[in-house]
C-alpha cells in the first residue's frame, strides 16, 4: 500500500473513487450502529483464492504445500483461531475480533475446468517491479500478466487472485485497493514475494508465520495501515485516520516487537495498538484485528466485494451433466445430490431475513420484525452450477413457526391453524440463472402478529424459511428425489430445496426464545431433543449458561418416555440447564399432529469479553431412523468490552477518549447530499474558520463564521463536492475541532 498516497495526490480520479468508497463504507457502518445490527457475520464467508506461482528459479516454484501452510495461516488469523492471540494486552484484549472469513483454494477455474487453485508459469523474468503511475496495465503490474512475463488474473469478481514471484528490492508485498475492483479489474488481488508467502519452504524470521500476507489481503478488504498514513499523508503527524474508531491514533509504523505499551500522539496510557495485524511489526508480534476493523471489511464484502459472495469458484465442475439450478445448504454443499457434506440442512445462507430491501447487496440475516405496516424482505439465491446453458425455474418461498419437527408439506401449505396459523405460502417468481452465475430473488413479507401465538409465550422473530426451486409443472417438479413427508431429507436429496431456520440472539443480554416440538407428521413418532455445537463456530457454552423450560404436558411425556438425559442439570421441576455439547433429553413420542412449545433462556458469563460468534444447534432426532428430522440454531452476535451493540446509536470510540475532544457543535444530516446545517450546542462565540479537507488533507471548502450565542445555526452549501468522506475542522480562538462528514 505505500503508493497510496501517491495516487490520491496525482490521480484525481482514483481521489475521487476512494472518497466515494469510504464514504460508502464509513456510512454502511454508522448505518449499522444506528440500527443496533452487530457487524458480524452469521455465517463464515468463503472467499476462493487463485494463487499464481510466476518462477524463474526452481527455488521460487515454490511448494504446493507452502501455499497451504500461507492458506492455513489466513484462516487461523481472520478467524482469531492463532494460539498466540493471548499475548494481546488487556487493555486491548475485548477489541479483538473474529473476521469470520475463511480461504479456500479454488476447484473450479473460470473456464470451468477442475483446479488445485494454483497456476505455475515460469519466466524469463528474473523480478518484478510495480509502478503505480505508468501508463499500461503491464508497465504498473508486470507479474499480472502474461504478456509481460506474469500470469493473467482469474476474474476478480469471483476470485482472490494471489501472485507470488520474486519482487525487486526487498518489497514484501503489496496489494490493490478495494476501489481497482472497477477501475483496474485485471489488475485487482495481492502480490507476495516468494520469501514472506507461508510458514514453510522459502520464509525465515521475522517473516516466517503467513502474516505479511494477512497484511496485504487486509488493504485488499479496505482496511489502512493503524496509523493512518499520517507520515506520508497529511500535513501533520497524529492528523491521519484509518477510519477505524477502535484504534488508537498513532504517529507513524512500528517495528520489531515495541514493549507495551508503546505510547505516541498522546495516547497513554495504553500507547499503540502495534499487535494489530496492518501495523509493520515482525510476524511473531502481530497477532489480532480489532472490532472497528472487522465492520470495515463487513462493509467492503456488503458492497464493493459483494459477488464474492456466491462464486461458482468453490463448486466443482465434475458430473454436472447441464443447467441446474440449486441453493446452497452451507458452505461445504457443492451441489450434489443426495449432499452428504453439509452437517446440517435448516441453515442455508442462499436465504436471508432483512428489515429493510437492502438485501442485494447486505447478505446478513436478521430477525424478522413485526410490522402491519411496514414489509420485511426475504432474499433468495439461486445459483446454476452447470458451465453453460441457463434453466428456468419458479422458485417457491414459504413460511413456519420456529420448529425442530417440521414435515412437508403441512405446515407450509397453510393447512395448520390450530392454535395459529403455524406456515402459509410466502409468495413465487420465475427466475432463469446462465451457467455458473446465480440470481438474487426479493420477496416482500409480514410476518404474523406474535399475540396470535400468546398461548405458547412465543417470541416475535422465530420463523423458518423454505424455497422449493419447481423446474416442472407437475409432479415430482423437477425434483431428482420425490418429496416425502421427511423435511430434512428433501433437502438433503435435492439441491433445488433450501431451509433456513436461524434465530440471532443478543450478545450482550442473552434472551428468550420459543422453538416448537413435535410431530407434523401423519404417523406416531419417538423422538429425543439433542443439542450440540455448531461446526466452525464458538460453542455457546463458552458465552454463558442456556436454560431449558418444559411446559407440562412436554414435560410429561418426556417423564414417560423413562426421563432420558445426558449433559443436562435439572434445577427445577420443568427448567433444565444445559451443561456442555452433545447433550440430550428424551425420549417423547409424539402422536400425529401433536406439538408443544418449548422455551429457550440464554444468560452470558459477565467475564465474556471478546467480539465473536457463538451458536448452539438444537435437533429433532427421529429414533426409527436415527437420523435428523428437524432443527434450529441459536446464533449469538457478542460485542467485547469497551464495544456497545449500537441500540442507543452509539459506539465507544477510543480514539476519541483518548484525546478528550469535544465537539461544541452539532451538525445534520449526515450522510448528506451536500446541504448541511451547523448548530452552536456549547457557547462557542467569536470569529470561527469552518474548513472541510479531503483524504489528502486538501482544502475543498473554507468559509468564515462569526458565531454569536448558542443555538446559533450556519448554513452550509458543500453541494459541489465529490460523494465520499471528509474532515471538517472547526478552528476558534478557543481550539479547534474536528468531524467526519458523508456527502452522498
Amino acid at each position: 500500500m505505500d503508493g497510496y498516497w501517491d495516487r490520491i495526490r496525482k490521480d484525481d480520479k482514483f481521489r475521487r473513487g476512494e472518497e466515494k468508497l469510504n464514504g460508502m463504507i464509513e456510512a454502511y457502518v454508522k448505518n449499522l450502529r444506528e440500527t443496533g445490527e452487530a457487524a458480524l457475520f452469521t455465517d463464515v464467508i468463503r472467499i476462493p483464492v487463485v494463487v499464481h506461482v510466476v518462477h524463474n528459479t526452481t527455488t521460487e516454484n515454490i511448494s504446493d504445500a507452502q501455499i497451504q501452510s500461507q492458506i492455513d495461516a489466513l484462516n487461523r488469523d481472520f478467524r482469531r483461531a492463532n494460539a498466540d492471540i493471548s499475548a494481546v494486552p488487556a487493555a486491548f484484549s475485548g477489541l479483538t475480533s473474529d473476521l469470520r472469513i475463511e480461504f479456500e483454494l479454488a476447484s473450479r477455474d473460470p473456464d470451468c475446468n477442475a483446479t488445485n487453485g494454483i497456476t505455475r508459469t515460469a519466466t524469463t523474468v528474473t523480478s518484478f517491479d510495480n509502478c503505480d503511475f505508468c501508463t499500461t496495465p503491464e508497465t504498473r503490474n508486470p507479474v499480472k500478466f502474461t504478456s509481460s512475463g506474469g500470469r493473467d488474473a482469474w476474474p476478480s469478481d469471483q476470485y482472490l487472485n494471489l501472485w507470488v514471484c520474486d519482487l525487486l528490492g526487498g518489497l514484501a508485498g503489496y496489494a490493490s485497493f478495494p476501489e481497482d475492483l472497477a477501475a483496474r479489474p485485471t489488475e485487482d488481488g495481492v502480490v507476495m514475494d516468494y520469501q514472506y508467502f507461508g510458514t514453510t519452504g522459502t520464509v525465515s524470521s521475522p517473516f516466517h508465520l503467513g502474516r505479511v500476507c494477512a497484511h496485504e489481503i487486509g488493504h485488499w478488504l479496505s482496511l489502512r495501515h493503524i496509523w493512518g498514513d499520517d507520515t506520508v499523508g497529511p500535513v501533520d503527524i497524529c492528523d491521519g485516520t484509518d477510519f477505524v474508531d477502535d484504534t488508537p491514533n498513532q504517529e507513524g509504523p512500528n517495528s520489531g516487537c515495541p514493549g507495551f505499551p508503546h505510547t505516541s500522539c498522546g495516547n497513554a496510557p495504553n500507547g499503540d495498538m502495534f499487535m494489530n495485524y496492518m501495523d509493520y511489526v515482525d510476524n511473531t508480534c502481530m497477532v489480532m484485528f480489532s472490532h472497528g476493523q472487522s465492520e470495515r471489511v463487513v462493509a467492503a464484502l456488503s458492497t464493493v466485494r459483494s459477488s464474492l459472495i456466491g462464486s461458482p469458484g468453490l463448486v466443482p465442475p465434475d458430473g454436472v451433466p447441464g443447467p441446474d439450478l440449486w441453493s446452497q445448504d452451507t458452505n461445504e454443499d457443492i451441489g450434489d445430490e443426495p449432499n452428504n457434506l453439509s452437517p446440517d440442512f435448516y441453515r442455508s445462507n442462499d436465504i436471508w431475513v432483512r428489515n429493510t430491501n437492502d438485501g442485494f447487496t447486505n447478505h446478513e440475516h436478521l430477525n424478522p420484525v413485526y410490522n402491519p405496516s411496514s414489509p420485511n424482505y426475504i432474499y433468495v439465491r439461486v445459483r446454476n452450477r452447470s458451465c453453460s446453458g441457463s434453466q428456468t425455474g419458479d422458485v417457491k418461498l414459504y413460511w413456519a413457526f420456529a420448529a425442530s419437527g417440521l414435515s412437508w408439506p403441512a405446515p407450509w401449505d397453510g393447512s395448520v391453524a390450530s392454535p395459529a396459523l403455524m406456515g402459509n405460502p410466502v409468495g413465487s417468481q420465475s427466475v432463469t440463472v446462465d451457467g455458473g452465475e446465480f440470481e438474487i430473488l426479493e420477496f416482500e413479507w409480514y410476518p404474523p402478529n406474535p399475540e396470535d401465538y400468546a398461548s405458547f409465550g412465543a417470541d416475535k422473530s422465530h420463523f423458518c424459511l423454505l424455497s422449493r426451486i419447481e423446474t416442472a409443472t407437475s409432479a415430482p417438479f423437477g425434483m431428482t428425489h420425490p418429496e416425502t413427508g421427511n423435511l430434512g431429507n428433501n433437502v438433503k436429496n435435492n439441491n433445488n430445496i433450501a431451509w433456513k431456520n436461524v434465530t440471532v440472539v443478543g450478545g450482550s443480554t442473552g434472551g428468550g426464545f420459543t422453538l416448537i416440538v413435535g410431530n407434523y407428521s401423519t404417523g406416531e413418532m419417538k423422538t429425543r431433543l439433542t443439542f450440540d455445537n455448531v461446526k466452525n463456530a464458538a460453542s455457546v457454552f463458552e458465552w454463558g449458561q442456556v436454560f431449558v423450560e418444559l411446559p407440562d404436558k412436554l414435560y410429561d411425556k418426556w417423564k414417560e418416555g423413562g426421563m432420558k438425559q445426558k449433559g443436562v442439570q435439572q434445577v427445577s421441576t420443568n427448567v433444565f440447564q444445559l451443561l456442555r455439547p452433545s447433550a440430550y433429553l428424551g425420549d417423547f413420542n409424539f402422536k400425529p399432529m401433536e406439538i408443544y412449545p418449548m422455551h429457550f433462556k440464554f444468560v452470558p458469563n459477565p467475564q465474556t469479553n471478546i467480539t465473536q460468534v457463538y451458536k448452539l444447534k438444537v435437533e429433532q432426532l427421529d429414533l426409527s431412523t436415527n437420523s435428523v428430522f428437524g432443527g434450529e440454531i441459536y446464533t449469538i452476535k457478542q460485542l467485547g468490552t469497551g464495544l456497545d451493540d449500537g441500540k442507543d446509536g452509539k459506539t465507544i470510540n477510543v480514539r476519541e477518549e483518548n484525546e478528550k475532544e469535544k465537539v461544541p457543535v452539532t451538525f445534520y444530516p449526515n450522510p448528506s447530499r451536500g446541504s448541511i446545517t451547523m448548530v452552536n450546542k456549547d457557547g462557542i462565540t467569536g470569529d470561527a474558520l469552518i474548513s472541510v479537507y479531503d483524504q489528502v488533507g486538501d482544502v475543498r471548502f473554507s468559509q468564515k463564521h462569526t458565531f454569536k450565542n448558542d443555538r446559533d445555526q450556519l448554513n452550509l452549501d458543500l453541494g459541489k463536492l465529490d460523494a465520499g468522506l471528509y474532515i471538517m475542522k472547526i478552528e476558534t480562538k478557543n481550539g479547534s475541532y474536528k468531524m467526519k462528514v458523508f456527502i452522498q
